[in-house]
């Protein structure tokens, strides 16, 4: 871990962050960016920030619990930002190891001080020094309504029960010591045994892997993986000809060949989009949901950088991010297009291949955006079901007769995935299946679907 001074300015910027976070909304990411920017953090302050940002936001139903049977006031009763607080510090005596308990505690009520709230330091320091009588000492076996799971598969011992009984309350259990939405929570219980639900939530609450796609353009998987390996980066190759994984944390835009477009950040099971579609080169080639441009520019380079790709999308911030990718990338075939909500203004085609890789519920990569399980409501399924038909459905009418059509999520929803496309082949679109892939998270990376269907 950073300094302790390194780290006293990171948690100062975390708390801000987590604050504004939590007030207007926004996204993590920008935020943190903005406010690290504007107080010239170090990347050590950043990277220490990060970690206690995401953390918090990742476990936050699992720190609400340990702290309830601590704070005596109703939750009601307690400021949102001095909750903030008291979930940051519960962060830091639960889940880092290496920040003594001492400091975890003294900093957060100085925190709480120099945030211009004297009159929380008192409360702070109860609280985060009655943590004993929850968080016992040592390492437990297994799920049990008195252990709390960590991470890499460890459990701590607590003082008493905190948690639902696993075997009994399932869903209950899942949602607080595992930390997710209560009807996200009961929706996996009903089709995945208890089993399955600690590794899913371990999977989920584990710092998340780094796959990294090499440019077939401009190198080989095999000599970007000696390149880093020859300065000191952990790496290994991945079971796709392209892939390779890093085994640490690392900065991706310091590393050697970023800057030349020898690679691109992308998750092993999301390589498989473009490589099911197979586009060839010379083919015309839509790419129907395409910002910010990590599968487009996949598909360029196993077109050779020959032929044309469309790349459409409804934000124009994200699609310059395409653009800006590609260029980093040395692709020259991708014309990018601002489209419509409804479709009804994507270029007619008739394209070779088109590519759908639909906004879902992100709940196969829940591990790497910790927002999203905490922005998702029970009536988004629906409502993202209907686009998601909506766009395979116009995806079919711009499809040359023989062409090849790929619907990708990165969802482990039923009905984002085999049901829907089920769906829209009962429905008439002049399509049919020829195969699956469905991603199980952690085996080996994230979860996912993709469905490769053929036009008639």
């Amino acid at each position: 871990m950073s300094s302790p001074e390194t780290f006293r300015r990171a948690r100062h910027l975390a708390f801000l962050v987590l604050d504004e976070h939590k007030r207007t909304g926004r996204f993590a990411a920008p935020i943190l960016n903005e406010r690290a920017t504007a107080v010239a953090a170090t990347p050590e302050e950043r990277a220490a920030a990060t970690e206690l940002v995401y953390g918090t936001i990742r476990r936050r139903a699992t720190l609400d619990a340990l702290l309830e049977p601590i704070v005596k006031r109703p939750r009601h009763a307690v400021e949102g930002r001095l909750w903030t607080l008291l979930q940051l510090g519960m962060y830091q005596q639960v889940f880092l190891e290496s920040v003594p308990e001492h400091a975890a505690v003294d900093e957060t009520v100085e925190l709480g001080r120099s945030s211009g709230r004297p009159r929380w330091t008192s409360f702070l320091n109860a609280v985060l020094r009655a943590t004993p009588t929850v968080l016992g000492e040592g390492l437990a076996d297994g799920p049990a309504a008195d252990t709390l799971p960590l991470t890499g598969g460890r459990y701590r011992k607590l003082q008493q029960p905190v948690f639902a009984d696993p075997v009994v309350d399932p869903g209950p259990w899942f949602a607080r010591a595992m930390s997710f939405p209560d009807w996200l929570a009961a929706r996996w219980t009903k089709r995945h045994s208890l089993e399955e639900l600690v590794r899913l939530g371990f999977w989920f609450n584990d710092p998340p892997l780094l796959w990294l796609r090499a440019n077939r353009l401009r190198t080989t998987r095999d000599e970007l993986l000696a390149s880093l390996t020859a300065a000191g980066v952990g790496c290994e190759a991945g079971t796709v000809e392209e892939s390779l994984r890093l085994t640490a944390p690392a900065a991706v835009e310091r590393l050697p060949g970023f800057e030349g477009g020898e690679f691109s950040v992308q998750d092993e099971s999301a390589m498989h989009a473009a490589r099911l579609l197979a586009p060839q080169p010379g083919q015309t080639v839509l790419d129907l949901c395409a910002a910010p441009g990590t599968k487009t520019t996949h598909l360029g380079e196993l077109m050779q950088g020959r032929g044309s790709i469309v790349a459409c999308d409804v934000d124009a911030k994200r699609l310059r991010l395409v653009a800006e990718n590609a260029r980093r990338l040395g692709i020259e075939i991708i014309d990018s297009r601002l489209v419509r909500a409804d479709a009804t203004d994507v270029p007619a085609g008739p394209f070779d291949a088109i590519l759908v890789d639909a906004p879902c519920t992100n709940t196969g990569v829940l591990g790497r955006r910790p927002e999203a399980r905490w922005r998702l409501k029970p009536g988004d399924l629906g409502e993202l079901t209907a686009v998601q038909t909506r766009l395979l459905s116009a995806a079919a009418e711009r499809l040359r007769t023989n062409g090849r059509l790929v619907y990708s999520t990165c969802s482990i929803e039923p009905e984002e995935n085999e049901q829907l496309v089920r769906h829209v082949l009962r429905t008439g679109a002049p399509l049919s299946l020829v195969s699956e892939l469905r991603h199980n998270p952690g085996d080996p990376a994230d979860g996912g679907y993709q469905a490769l269907l053929v036009r008639g």
